[in-house]
């Protein structure tokens, strides 16, 4: 009986979804947004962001809503009025809101990456130099800690799946945490966990990581206390590690993870930190780039001096004149583009 509620709930889904079938089976769409005014907006690889024609009606909107938090097994409604949790069967992850907090249902559909670029592509496109690919080969060859930075939707996650290819090329044992399956690693000897607030947080994950045997420890995104013992766990035994951060510039980076560490403890441990973290990228989106987005930023973590500040080295600047990409003119063409 609970199967038949089930399979119901999915095809009312689908029912509620059939506006947007034809977005979430593009793959150059990365991200779809429903506004209060009831238009759907889109981000495509290598297009940036646009709107659509497609208009959704606020009981339309809800309806979706409200079959996305049952298929969850929770609820939205006045005195929860926001939700995150994940498309059945796309596995794009849901981020909702419904009045009091709106005027109107809102959404913001994020779609896990189906086309998975490597360091060569980025070269390719004039993204990152020959050089650049070369150090950051070497780099994860030789079991450096990598930290990769931005903004919401700058491509963080592309640029962590081409490293993650040459993860997938070590015979190590790699352990992933993150709350959306978005990284994609080939690795045999892999283990991903799907962290679960309140029930199974990212702190947590990271703590049960050392149980499982790792040899490289990988975290999608870096948000809470669990910085901390990332960041312990790098140091102790367990190198090579990559994880994302939300940050406005590769010192920005250092700096937000000194402050999530000081949600466990009082005083952030800025040498462990220059210890553990021997290479910043950081993203950004640019509306002047053909591909909307671009590397600005990479440097080596030296340390830090008696001031406590970060000593960094410099390996990629960003130059007034942006790399050139193809620009694409057909959803053909999006899928062959690429977001940094």
């Amino acid at each position: 009986m609970a199967n038949l509620t089930h399979q119901r709930r999915i095809a009312s889904l689908q029912s509620a979804l059939a506006p947007l079938r034809g977005l979430l089976e593009r793959e150059s769409i990365v991200e779809i947004m429903l506004n209060a005014d009831g238009r759907i907006w889109i981000d495509e690889l290598g297009c940036g962001m646009s709107c659509t024609e497609i208009v959704m009606s606020a009981e339309d909107a809800d309806r979706m809503i409200r079959l996305v938090a049952a298929s969850s097994n929770t609820e939205i409604n006045e005195r929860n009025p926001s939700l995150a949790a994940k498309l059945p069967e796309w596995g794009a992850r849901l981020q909702a809101s419904v009045p009091p907090i709106v005027s109107r249902p809102v959404f913001a559909l994020r779609k896990p990456a189906k086309i998975v670029f490597t360091l060569d592509d980025y070269v390719q496109r004039t993204i990152i130099s020959p050089e650049i690919a070369s150090l950051l080969e070497v780099a994860v060859k030789a079991r450096k800690n990598i930290l990769i930075g931005g903004g919401t939707g700058s491509g963080k996650t592309t640029f962590a799946n081409a490293l993650l290819q040459l993860v997938a090329d070590t015979e190590d044992r790699v352990y992933i945490v993150e709350d959306n399956p978005e990284l994609q690693c080939s690795a045999e000897n892999m283990l991903q966990i799907l962290v679960q607030p309140p029930f199974y947080s990212h702190q947590r994950a990271v703590k049960d990581a050392l149980r499982f045997r790792p040899d490289r420890i990988i975290v999608g995104e870096v948000r809470d206390g669990a910085a901390l013992d990332l960041l312990k766990a790098w140091n102790t035994g367990h190198p090579g590690g990559l994880a994302t951060i939300h940050a406005n510039s590769p010192a920005a980076m250092l700096d937000r993870l000194a402050q999530l560490a000081e949600e466990v403890v009082p005083r952030a441990p800025r040498e462990l930190i220059a210890e553990a973290v021997d290479y910043c990228i950081h993203i950004t989106r640019d509306k002047n780039h053909s591909a909307g987005r671009r590397v600005s930023g990479i440097v080596e973590v030296m340390g830090i001096d008696d001031r406590g500040r970060w000593e960094l080295q410099p390996v990629h600047e960003e130059t007034d004149e942006a790399p050139a990409l193809q620009v694409c003119e057909e959803s053909k063409e999006l899928s062959e583009s690429i977001a940094v």
